[in-house]
C-alpha cells in the first residue's frame, strides 16, 4: 500500500507539471487531452492514494456483475429447489457431490456446510458472517464511485486554475490564450460530465445490484436452513418466490439475517 500511495502521488504530480509545461495554442485534440488528463488522471490518482489497487479492480467487478443480463435470483431459486430434492433423498454423499460441481458462493458453502455435518447454529452463523463480509465489499465499492465522483468536478476545478494562471503567463500575446483558456473551460466541463453522467449512475447501478445480491444472500439463508430442516422441495419452492417477490432490502444499515439465539441440536441431517 505505501508502494501504491507513493507511486499515485508521484503520478499526481507528473500530471500537474505537465499541465503547467504543456503548451496549447488552439482548441483541438490536444486540448482536450489536456483536460482529460488532467480531470481523469487526477481522479483515478487521487482514489489509488485513499483505497488498494485491489479494491479498485473488486469495483470493477461488481460493476461488470451488475450489467450481467443474467437472472440470478431466477437461477438462486432453481439450485436451491433442485438440491432439496436432493437431500429428501437421504443421501449425504450425493448432495456433497452436486454441490461439489457449484461455483464458489454462499449456496457451495452451505451445502458443504450441511455434508459435514456441522449442527444448525454453526451453518447460520457462518452465512450470516459470510453475507456481512459480502455487504462490507458491496460497501466499499460504493464509497470508491462516490469518492470519484466527488473528486472529479475538483480536478476540473484544479484544471481550470492551472490554465487560468497560464493565460496570465501569456496575457502579453492574445493569440497565445486560446489554447490556454480552451483547457480551462474544457477541465471543468469534463469534470462535471464524469461525475454526474458517468460516476453517479454507476454508484446507484452499483446500489440497485448490491440490494438484489443481498436479497438473494438473503433467499440462498432460508433455502439452506430449510434443506438443513428437510422441507419438502414444493414448499421451499414456494418461499423463495414469495421472499423474491414481496420482501425488500434496506441498505447498508440492516441485513435482514439473524443467528437464532437457541438451536435444537437434534433438527436436521446435521445431527451429530
Amino acid at each position: 500500500m505505501i508502494k501504491q500511495t507513493i507511486g499515485s502521488l508521484f503520478l499526481l504530480i507528473i500530471i500537474f507539471l505537465l499541465a503547467f509545461n504543456l503548451g496549447v495554442k488552439e482548441l483541438g485534440i490536444a486540448s482536450n487531452l489536456n483536460a482529460l488528463m488532467i480531470v481523469l488522471g487526477g481522479t483515478f490518482c487521487a482514489t489509488l492514494l485513499a483505497y488498494p489497487f485491489k479494491k479498485m479492480m473488486m469495483t470493477i467487478n461488481f460493476l461488470k456483475k451488475s450489467f450481467s443480463s443474467r437472472k440470478e435470483i431466477d437461477w438462486t431459486i432453481q439450485t436451491i429447489v433442485q438440491l432439496a430434492r436432493i437431500s429428501k433423498k437421504n443421501d449425504i454423499r450425493l448432495l456433497e457431490q452436486e454441490g461439489l460441481k457449484l461455483p464458489a458462493g454462499l449456496i457451495k458453502t452451505g451445502i458443504e456446510l450441511i455434508s459435514y455435518r456441522f449442527t444448525r447454529e454453526n451453518i447460520e452463523q457462518i452465512l450470516h458472517k459470510e453475507a456481512l463480509l459480502h455487504c462490507s465489499r458491496y460497501e466499499t465499492a460504493h464509497k470508491i464511485l462516490c469518492s470519484m465522483a466527488r473528486l472529479a468536478p475538483a480536478m476540473g476545478l484544479a484544471g481550470t486554475i492551472v490554465n487560468l494562471i497560464r493565460v496570465y503567463e501569456h496575457i502579453s500575446n492574445p493569440q497565445s490564450l486560446m489554447g490556454y483558456m480552451a483547457i480551462a473551460l474544457l477541465s471543468t466541463f469534463y469534470g462535471v460530465v464524469l461525475a454526474n453522467v458517468c460516476f453517479v449512475p454507476l454508484s446507484n447501478k452499483l446500489r440497485e445490484f448490491m440490494d438484489q445480491d443481498l436479497l438473494r444472500m438473503d433467499i440462498i439463508r432460508e433455502g439452506i436452513m430449510d434443506i438443513y430442516d428437510q422441507e419438502h422441495p414444493q414448499a421451499i419452492q414456494y418461499k423463495m418466490a414469495t421472499l423474491a417477490g414481496v420482501q425488500t432490502i434496506s441498505y447498508p444499515q440492516q441485513i435482514r439475517i439473524a443467528v437464532p439465539a437457541q438451536a435444537s441440536p437434534s433438527q436436521g441431517i446435521g445431527k451429530g
